[in-house]
């Protein structure tokens, strides 16, 4: 019988990777409206590379798809 717990295998510590890029002014002005709201809603503020780390972590673990193919590479290793 296989059993399965809530809590999964810790994935392999990655090397971090520095990332600089630019971003578009509207696109910048909405990252700041959020970070406002963030501190509203959360009571402390952000930087914004951890509030741009945290849409990307959400972002790509609420994709479905790509979650169905990165779960696919797993299994066939």
């Amino acid at each position: 019988m296989t059993r399965t717990i809530k809590l999964r295998p810790q994935e392999a510590d990655l090397p971090e990777r520095k990332v600089r890029l630019r971003l578009p002014g509207r696109l910048a002005a909405d990252l700041d409206d959020y970070r406002e709201l963030y501190a509203q809603v959360h009571g402390q503020e952000i930087e914004l590379a951890a509030l741009i780390e945290g849409i990307l972590e959400q972002f790509l673990a609420s994709d479905r798809a790509f979650q169905r193919n990165r779960h696919g590479r797993r299994e066939a290793l």
